[in-house]
């Protein structure tokens, strides 16, 4: 046991190696620090612009949460791709490893990435907005941003085994994540949209984190808390497996086919 989970860490840790070990680093800090700050910056003063109001502890929240899309996506869902760009996906599918380690272990580390990402965000708030966080539960502020990252990380890995079928990434990625900003909730109440797409909202992550941190950092610790914690678990480990199926089904076309080029 532990010779895989050490194989594991090793995996994951390379694979985000993989991702950022060729930025220098005063581009990783324009990527990773003063790009999220300038995001959240505005975002927060167009809700309070928009709303009228000084209290803009919702919107940071939501848009904190946000700043974790880049690792969810575009980290996360461009892995497969690239795997195959540089010609190591057939290593992946030929190899005798477990194939639900080597997809989960592409994102371990960006759910870790996504929590510094959002902590950045709500040190921003505290700094500049003035964000109270006196009333806040941190550990279950943090136990929920987690769980959430989780599910993030499970679309990403859903929308990368589609990245075996798809030949522009980058359209898919960006379309997906201008859905998680309209969807989630970081800057206009659920409820604001029509009703037949309230249900969409509720379909994708994010949305229920977004939710139960607000009322964390209100201190009104209810049972629909969990409640919403727990569904954000369920969405995520659905992505999840929805993507390692569609990975395990193109795995078979591509030993029946002996071709990974799917499209």
């Amino acid at each position: 046991m532990t010779g895989i989970m050490g194989r594991f860490f090793r995996q994951s840790l390379l694979s985000y190696k993989a991702l950022y070990g060729y930025l220098d680093t005063k581009v990783y800090l324009l990527v990773k620090v003063v790009n999220p700050i300038m995001q959240l910056i505005f975002f927060t003063l167009l809700c309070k612009y928009i709303y009228h109001t000084d209290d803009v502890t919702p919107w940071l929240i939501g848009n904190s949460f946000l700043l974790s899309v880049y690792n969810s996506l575009f980290g996360v869902g461009i892995v497969m791709n690239n795997e195959r760009h540089f010609g190591t996906l057939k290593l992946v599918i030929a190899s005798p490893a477990n194939k639900f380690l080597v997809f989960v272990g592409r994102a371990f580390f960006h759910i870790l990435d996504g929590l510094s990402s959002v902590i950045l965000g709500l040190l921003i708030g505290v700094l500049l907005f003035h964000l109270n966080v006196t009333n806040m539960n941190i550990l279950l502020f943090f136990i929920t941003v987690l769980i959430s990252m989780f599910a993030a990380m499970g679309m990403g890995l859903f929308i990368g085994s589609l990245g075996l079928v798809v030949s522009d990434m980058n359209l898919l990625l960006n379309l997906s994540m201008y859905v998680l900003f309209i969807f989630c909730g970081a800057n206009f109440p659920v409820e604001r949209l029509p009703f037949f797409l309230q249900n969409i909202s509720y379909l994708l992550p994010v949305t229920r984190g977004i939710e139960a941190c607000r009322l964390i950092a209100e201190g009104r610790i209810t049972p629909h808390i969990y409640h919403l914690i727990g569904m954000e678990f369920v969405t995520g480990a659905v992505y999840m497996c929805i993507g390692f199926l569609f990975l395990i089904i193109l795995e078979k076309l591509a030993k029946k086919s002996a071709t990974l080029d799917v499209y």
